[in-house]
């Protein structure tokens, strides 16, 4: 057989050829609208992780447009598995955010909640994925004063401070607070029960940590009569 026929022998694979210059496609250069629609569909761990990084248009856009990041998601399905703590990458989202993010969904703990709230004015929705250690010390003036539009709160599991002060703040500085969920978190403190009362009446879907179980009953007893006789 010769060189000829074996070239033109229809068994034999073709050689692909590379593709013409003109049918390559330079994606740096796609619209905006177009590219709008693409990292909308992504993840935001993707974004902050790669696909912010491929040229300098696509890294113009993830990080200089705050509307992609209105409603940050940077939760994990190994958040219930292992206690996971915030990094630079949540921190970097609220500040692509410009002040404009509206919800935040991801692992949190009381550092990242004032940095959160802190730069996020209209934030209405927060929900905290990961183990949190919700302390008392700056809370109220760190966090909650400054979510006057705050409209939902979950906190998975950890420890939730719902001292009196604590739920006070929330009734008096977040009046537009629908749902206030804590019950896979425990508390040491008891709340008094016209302040518990209180709180069923102006927020619509609550539930409240439960009662630290290391606590024995006598000393949970005495101290729920404590807040009651301090409650207003």
């Amino acid at each position: 057989m010769t060189k000829r026929e074996t070239l033109s022998d229809p068994a034999t694979p073709a050689t692909s050829s590379p593709p013409d210059r003109e049918s390559w496609r330079d994606f740096s250069a796609l619209p905006r609208d177009v590219l709008m629609g693409i990292f909308s569909r992504l993840p935001h761990a993707d974004i902050l992780r790669g696909a912010g990084l491929v040229c300098a248009s696509w890294r113009r856009l993830a990080v200089a447009e705050p509307e992609l990041w209105r409603d940050i998601d940077l939760s994990s399905s190994d958040d219930d598995k292992i206690v996971r703590r915030p990094t630079a990458m949540e921190r970097a989202a609220v500040d692509r955010s410009a002040g404009q993010c509206q919800s935040f969904r991801g692992p949190a703990d009381g550092d990242f909640l004032a940095y959160l709230a802190a730069r996020s004015p209209d934030l209405r929705s927060i929900h905290v994925t990961s183990w949190m250690y919700m302390p008392h010390s700056g809370f109220v003036e760190g966090v909650i004063k400054k979510l006057p539009l705050l409209e939902r709160l979950v906190v998975s599991r950890g420890y939730f401070d719902a001292s009196g002060e604590v739920m006070r703040a929330f009734l008096d500085h977040c009046p537009r607070l629908e749902l206030l969920d804590a019950g896979g978190c425990y508390n040491s403190y008891a709340i008094g029960y016209r302040l518990r009362e209180r709180c069923h009446r102006t927020i619509r879907n609550l539930r409240l940590p439960q009662a630290d179980l290391s606590s024995c009953g006598c000393c949970m007893e005495y101290a729920q009569k404590h807040a009651d006789q301090l409650d207003d």
